[in-house]
């Protein structure tokens, strides 16, 4: 494993969403996150951009199912594009960052 868990992601401003504040977090994702993993309203709050979607949040296959769905309902977004371009260093170090400046495109 590298150092920054940002090494293998190929998007450009993923380490600089790394530094920002949880709050700057879109609503509309926290809340896809929230209902992919089926947790509570509050576990949002502790949702960081440096967050990985598989080693911190733990999110199965099915959690990335239903987050992919859900991005692409609200924001037209393509998890699954996103994570068939990725190798398996790539896919265990994408991050709540990752997802938000894909939803920004």
């Amino acid at each position: 494993m590298t150092d920054s868990p940002h090494s293998s992601v190929h998007l450009e401003t993923a380490s600089d969403l790394a530094s920002g504040p949880p709050a700057g977090l879109d609503p509309g994702l926290s809340a896809a996150l929230v209902e992919a993993a089926d947790a509570l309203p509050e576990w949002a709050e502790s949702l960081a951009p440096e967050d990985r979607l598989d080693g911190d949040l733990a999110l199965d296959e099915s959690e990335f199912a239903a987050l992919d769905a859900l991005l692409r309902e609200r924001f037209g977004a393509d998890l699954g594009a996103l994570r068939a371009g990725l190798d398996l260093d790539g896919l265990a170090a994408l991050t709540v960052g990752d997802l938000a400046e894909l939803v920004r495109r």
